[in-house]
């Protein structure tokens, strides 16, 4: 590897405090408004709330990773420097964690109808499938049984994408050290082909877990509604926000950091043909439920659609969902341009994210608030602080671990004979 390489690559970044202070800051502003509206009697529009952002943010954190290791899996070398961007997603983990138990044990029976005691006696078929399949113990560990699984799997996977580039260099202190430790003689660790292993396992666990919980905390909301390709349908989604997510991020640290010479235009066009693509596989996994509910006339799952579609606000926050997430990129990643303009294509994948945020309001809101629908300021707020935690966990892996793969062969590879396109 040329010594110019290595400057490339061998970045440590500092965001200012200024920007410390402004996510700190949302955060705290969200959580007091969080614990104001409970307190102020609107439980039902803080829980919601929190529903909705613990089951949007865990499908970015994880969608960020499962992004990574597919890079992995397929030996793909285009998104070589965006993969540590990805794996950043993966400090957000352990907060989903929390999130999970906080929302089980305190807000469970705020937005899980299964969960609360005017719905144990809803009919006989539901209150079966409630008493058994959805009671609360069985729903705790599943849900901690496969989360924790996928959590403890890429944990293997950082510490392997860590240690590779920094064992040997005393890069760490502290509490940190092991993943910059020299190796005893004789256990030198062949770490490309361990990553390729729990790259794999990792697509499996998220598949599975993503799933499950797409079935427990959106589905099940409602008590008629079933779809066995929901699951996919959610974790896709989750995929595709996570990748417009990196856009974003990647885009404006190329600006701040000066790292054009690493995270080139080459980057973004090929994230932009996956983004067109994500978004037309979106409306397809959409489209195949959609699809037999109409034809079949099914008026128990019918109702489901109907809510969504004819009833407002639903009805334009349904269309908003569908112009911003396959509408617009749809029309506007077809030209080259906006796939290689980086404000054009932030622009788009603001747009993509935003919309699959106002996707879970349409899944969510109406099988919870059943009599109104409140998404107001205090709601905002409660978004933007999970927001802001969520940057917060990103930002400080970034200016602690190295923000590209220093040894990733593949890169080194890319920078040295294509002078990194």
């Amino acid at each position: 590897m040329s010594i110019d390489v290595k400057a490339l690559l061998d970045r440590k970044i500092e965001f200012p405090k200024t920007v410390d202070y402004f996510l700190y800051g949302g955060f705290i502003a969200g959580l007091l408004t969080f614990l104001y509206t409970i307190s102020n009697g609107h439980a039902d529009v803080a829980w919601t709330a929190f529903h909705l952002n613990f089951v949007f943010w865990a499908g970015v954190s994880h969608g960020g990773v499962l992004f990574a290791c597919a890079m992995r899996i397929t030996s793909s070398s285009w998104g070589r420097p965006l993969m540590r961007i990805c794996e950043s997603f993966a400090a957000f983990m352990p907060v989903v964690f929390i999130l999970l138990l906080v929302l089980l044990f305190a807000g469970g029976e705020q937005t899980l109808p299964y969960l609360a005691e005017e719905y144990k006696n809803y009919d006989a078929v539901t209150s079966k499938k409630w008493t058994t399949w959805l009671n609360f113990n069985f729903v705790l560990t599943r849900s901690v049984l496969l989360i924790g699984t996928l959590h403890i799997l890429t944990y293997y996977y950082l510490y392997h994408s860590i240690k590779q580039d920094c064992e040997g260099t005393e890069r760490f202190k502290g509490f940190f050290s092991f993943l910059s430790s020299t190796p005893s003689e004789g256990e030198e660790v062949d770490h490309d082909q361990k990553l390729y292993k729990y790259s794999i396992a990792i697509a499996f666990a998220y598949s599975l877990s993503m799933t499950f919980l797409a079935f427990d905390f959106m589905m099940s909301l409602h008590p008629h509604f079933y779809s066995t390709l929901f699951g996919v349908y959610y974790f896709m989604a989750s995929v595709l926000a996570a990748l417009g997510l990196v856009v974003i991020i990647s885009s404006m640290m190329t600006i701040k950091f000066k790292l054009e010479s690493v995270i080139t235009q080459f980057q973004y066009y090929d994230a932009a043909k996956l983004m067109f693509g994500l978004s037309v596989f979106w409306l397809y996994t959409f489209f195949s439920q959609f699809l037999p509910i109409w034809y079949a006339n099914m008026p128990e799952e019918t109702g489901y659609i109907a809510t969504r579609v004819f009833e407002e606000p639903y009805k334009s926050l349904s269309w908003v969902t569908l112009t911003c997430v396959f509408v617009i990129p749809f029309v506007t990643l077809i030209p080259r341009t906006t796939k290689i303009v980086k404000p054009i294509l932030v622009t788009i994948a603001s747009v993509s994210f935003l919309g699959l945020f106002v996707e879970k309001i349409v899944l969510i809101y109406p099988s919870v608030m059943h009599d109104h629908f409140h998404f107001g300021l205090e709601s905002i707020l409660i978004s933007f602080g999970f927001l802001c935690l969520f940057l917060i966990c990103v930002t400080k892996f970034l200016s602690y671990f190295p923000i590209f793969g220093l040894r990733d062969k593949k890169l080194i590879k890319k920078l040295s004979n294509a002078g990194g396109h």
